[in-house]
C-alpha cells in the first residue's frame, strides 16, 4: 500500500464538494481556459472525435468539449471515487458519448481502463499533483494512446519564478476576489479568501505535496515523448495551456489536409 495520498486530498468528500461549488471562482480565468482548451483541438465542430480527459474531476473540461464538438465522445479518467461519482451524475445527460473511468494516474495501470486511440487528450489542473518522473512517463503514455495527428493539451499550474512568487500570489488573489464578487455580489477581504483556500486546497497527506514543475521542463518532456509543435498556447501567471501534436507518418499529409479542411 502506498505510504502517501496520491490524490493529494481529492478523495475527501468535503474538499471535493467545496471545489465543485467554487472551481469557477478560485481558479483565475477558469471559463477562458476551458473554452480555449476545447477550441484548440484542430477538428471541425461536427467531427466524430474521441477525446481522453485525464484527471477529469467532476467533468468541467469534458462538458466544454461535448458542447463544442456535437459528435464528440469523451473518456474521463480520475482517481477520486468522489469525483467519479459526481462526474457520472453530471455527464449522464450525454449518454453513450461519455465514459467515466475510476483509475489513478499515479499508477501506470490506469491505461488498462481505456480502449482504442484518441484524436485528442486533455487535462485541466490535475497533472501537477504527480511527481516529475511520473509526469514524464504519463506524457509518453498519452503519446502512445493518440492516433496520427492527435493532440495533447494540458491546462495546468506551472512553477512560479522565485522572484515573482509574492506578486503572482497577490495578482491571483485579486482575480479570484473579483470572480468571487461577481458570484456573491459583494467583495470579500483578500485575507478571508486566502484563509479559505489555504484550508480547502491543502493536501490531505502532509508528506505528499503538489509537485509543480517548470513550464520549460514540461515542454522538454513532451518533446522527449515524441510530440511536435510543442509550445505554450496560453498563460496567465502560473496557469498555462501547453502541449503538442503526434505527427502523421510520412505519406499521410494529404489525409491530414482533408481531415483538417
Amino acid at each position: 500500500m502506498a505510504d502517501h495520498d496520491t490524490l493529494c486530498g481529492w478523495g475527501d468528500r468535503d474538499k471535493v464538494a467545496w471545489f465543485v461549488e467554487n472551481a469557477e471562482t478560485v481558479i483565475p480565468h477558469r471559463r477562458e481556459q476551458l473554452r480555449l482548451l476545447a477550441e484548440l483541438i484542430p477538428s471541425p465542430r461536427d467531427a466524430e472525435i474521441a477525446v481522453l480527459d485525464l484527471g477529469a474531476g467532476f467533468g468541467a473540461a469534458s462538458e466544454e468539449i461535448l458542447t463544442h464538438y456535437v459528435n464528440a465522445s469523451v473518456t474521463c479518467v480520475d482517481g477520486s471515487a468522489e469525483m467519479v461519482s459526481i462526474a457520472r451524475e453530471r455527464m449522464a445527460k450525454y449518454g453513450a458519448r461519455v465514459r467515466v473511468c475510476h483509475a489513478d494516474l499515479a499508477d501506470a495501470a490506469w491505461r488498462r481502463a481505456v480502449d482504442g486511440s484518441f484524436e485528442a487528450a486533455v487535462s485541466a489542473v490535475a497533472i501537477h499533483h504527480l511527481g516529475d518522473e511520473r509526469k514524464r512517463a504519463l506524457y509518453r503514455e498519452v503519446y502512445d494512446l493518440l492516433g496520427p495527428g492527435g493532440v495533447f493539451l494540458n491546462n495546468d499550474l506551472v512553477a512560479t519564478p522565485p522572484a515573482f512568487k509574492a506578486r503572482f500570489e497577490e495578482l491571483n488573489l485579486l482575480t479570484i476576489q473579483e470572480q468571487d464578487r461577481i458570484k456573491r455580489g459583494g467583495a470579500r477581504p483578500l485575507e478571508e479568501i486566502r484563509a479559505e483556500m489555504r484550508v480547502q486546497l491543502q493536501a490531505a497527506d502532509p508528506q505528499h505535496h503538489s509537485q509543480i514543475a517548470a513550464l520549460g521542463d514540461q515542454l522538454a518532456w513532451l518533446r522527449e515523448a515524441g510530440f511536435t509543435s510543442v509550445d505554450c498556447y496560453w498563460k496567465y501567471l502560473d496557469l498555462s495551456i501547453f502541449g503538442g501534436a503526434k505527427e502523421y507518418p510520412v505519406g499521410f499529409s494529404s489525409f491530414f489536409a482533408a481531415k483538417s479542411g
